[in-house]
């Protein structure tokens, strides 16, 4: 074999060497390194006292306080209680008069009936209402006897 082709298979054998030991390593994408972490920083999970140690723990507190009496006067707020009201919503409409005419409609007929405005962004709509009633029940029986009467499907609401 003549001296200059030894030497360019030399080359070859050893470039071909070198691409099959680093074409892996680049892309396998090992070397590379991402801008943004994988890694989520959880907190190691807590150690947690068993239950009969509070339950314990608030024995004492109760047996303490039944011993000793209060010396302190205070002051209970009681909690605010609502009277909720309940109204039959027959229908919704975007023109005042249309509503108009239906609440002229059920009252005619002898059914309370009120038209509920309703104001959002850039519309305005009139809900045609019957009651408002303080028990629920008489509003279902409602909404049922106009159904069976007056064909017209309603919708319990609270009121107001």
């Amino acid at each position: 074999m003549d001296r200059k082709l030894r030497k360019r298979l030399t080359g070859a054998i050893v470039l071909a060497a070198f691409l099959v030991i680093l074409v892996p390593e680049w892309l396998d994408g090992a070397g590379h390194h991402s801008r943004y972490g994988n890694k989520a920083s959880i907190p190691d999970r807590p150690e947690f006292k068993p239950i009969a140690d509070y339950m314990l723990a608030e024995e004492s507190t109760n047996t303490v306080a039944a011993s000793q009496p209060a010396s302190v006067n205070t002051f209970i707020k009681a909690e605010e209680t609502r009277i909720h009201a309940w109204a039959l919503q027959l229908g919704s409409f975007a023109q005042e008069k249309n509503a108009e005419a239906m609440r002229d409609e059920l009252r005619a007929k002898g059914y309370a009936g009120y038209v509920d405005v309703l104001k959002k962004p850039g519309r305005v709509s009139y809900r045609v209402r019957i009651g408002p009633e303080l028990d629920k029940q008489q509003v279902e029986r409602l909404k049922a006897e106009l159904l069976k009467k007056e064909k017209l499907e309603g919708l319990v609401v609270q009121h107001p």
